[in-house]
């Protein structure tokens, strides 16, 4: 096998054999107890291969961190090739999620399949996959993608839950078919699918992703510890397969820091993929709240000369939604304010467009209320920096604008008892 056949772009991987496995079709099932914890995980591959004999692929790797976990295998269940992950064989399964999880459960799902040609055109994903995903009744759910241009899928999960691609929304994925032990070449010992899923499997249970020290790998740990080396991957990869390299330039436009998944994290508190943790401390995955107010970033001054209209830019962040509201020298402009989903940790850039007049200061304050009844708020102090056409105007006076008191009213969400 020559060294090229190991790169493969997910996007232009050749007809693979179609393999069916699953641990148990009617894996869905309750313990005895009047309401158990559970887990449930639901693995799609598209990209099945087989070497001497023995299937090869990321969900089989990612199905044994599962069971290091603490999973039952019996929970676990997987779809191996494209005539077993078509739209009706992924609506039955999140159907019966509906039906058989409740709230204190938790569910992933992960998917690797071809990004445009397959997750865009022959499942028209983003039309129905959040929807129905989001109906299943716990907040505790989990999503992670390996495709090209992964991103345009992810950026529309906005409701409380964890989900990554593997990608951002225009780039593509590259995934790795193992040969023949004399023609693998990545210092990273072999393994077969997208270079993504490799490395969250592993980070899934590596005690040095651990960086609270807690015993537990969350989610945000498994992705701040996976991404360098997903990088590191790629980078490699480029050097040993230049043709492929200057594929993905000419396609995507860089190859240097590639790439830039894209994520979603909803949740107000660090999720896990540990079941053993999520069965034994489920309390913390239920009554926990969220005490931390939003986090609002705000120019300390801006300076305007003849301007007629200044652009502020704040950035907010929060895991649960957030109200908005914007104030300029202490009145609320009520044709500014406005409502935004979790962000999670992410900043969003909220723009407020401030008209303004020569000889004048203003104070612009954004306060922020999330569903918990958290405030914070933050301003920006904007100044006149031209000629003055008022002997009487002085600078001093800023010092006396009054800050606006903002007395903001919200009923915390209430969870089901």
């Amino acid at each position: 096998m020559r060294k090229t056949e190991l790169f493969i772009i997910a996007i232009m991987i050749s007809s693979l054999p179609l393999v069916f496995y699953t641990n148990n079709s009617n894996a869905f099932t309750q313990n005895s107890s009047e309401n158990p914890v559970e887990t449930y995980a639901v693995l799609f591959d598209q990209f099945p291969t087989e070497v001497n004999g023995t299937v090869f692929c990321a969900s089989l790797e990612l199905k044994d961190s599962l069971l290091a976990l603490g999973w039952l295998e019996e929970n676990i269940t997987i779809f191996l090739g494209e005539e077993n992950m078509t739209k009706a064989i992924i609506l039955e399964q999140l159907n019966h999620l509906e039906e058989v999880v409740d709230e204190n459960d938790l569910v992933f799902i992960y998917i690797t399949a071809h990004g445009h040609t397959y997750c865009r055109d022959v499942l028209d994903f983003n039309s129905w996959f959040q929807t129905e995903f989001f109906q299943i009744d716990t907040r505790n759910k989990v999503f992670l993608q390996e495709s090209c241009y992964a991103g345009e899928f992810i950026r529309n999960f906005y409701g409380e839950c964890f989900a990554m691609g593997s990608v951002g929304e225009y780039e593509v994925a590259i995934a790795l078919i193992p040969g023949e032990n004399d023609t693998w070449l990545l210092t990273e010992p072999p393994f077969a699918g997208g270079i993504s899923s490799h490395f969250w499997t592993k980070s899934l249970i590596d005690i040095e992703a651990d960086s609270s020290l807690d015993g537990v790998i969350s989610l945000d740990e498994m992705y701040a510890h996976s991404l360098p080396k997903i990088k590191d991957c790629y980078e490699e990869v480029f050097q040993i397969d230049p043709d492929l390299a200057t594929y993905v330039e000419n396609l995507v436009g860089y190859t240097e820091n590639y790439p830039h998944p894209r994520v979603m994290d909803n949740l107000f508190y660090d999720l896990t993929l540990n079941a053993t943790d999520f069965i034994v401390n489920n309390e913390n995955y239920l009554n926990e709240d969220d005490a931390e107010a939003p986090d609002i970033l705000a120019p300390q001054t801006v300076y305007f000369t003849d301007e007629e209209e200044v652009e502020l830019t704040f950035q907010i962040r929060d895991r649960s939604a957030f109200d908005i509201y914007c104030y300029v020298d202490g009145e609320l402009d009520i044709f500014a304010s406005e409502s935004h989903d979790g962000t999670g940790t992410e900043f969003w850039n909220y723009t407020y467009n401030l008209e303004v007049q020569s000889n004048h200061n203003y104070n612009v304050s954004v306060a922020a209320m999330d569903d918990w009844s958290n405030r914070n708020e933050n301003f920006t102090l904007v100044i006149f920096d031209g000629e003055t056409d008022t002997a009487g105007f002085e600078f001093a006076s800023l010092i006396f604008f009054t800050f606006p008191v903002v007395i903001l009213y919200s009923i915390a969400r209430k969870r089901k008892d």
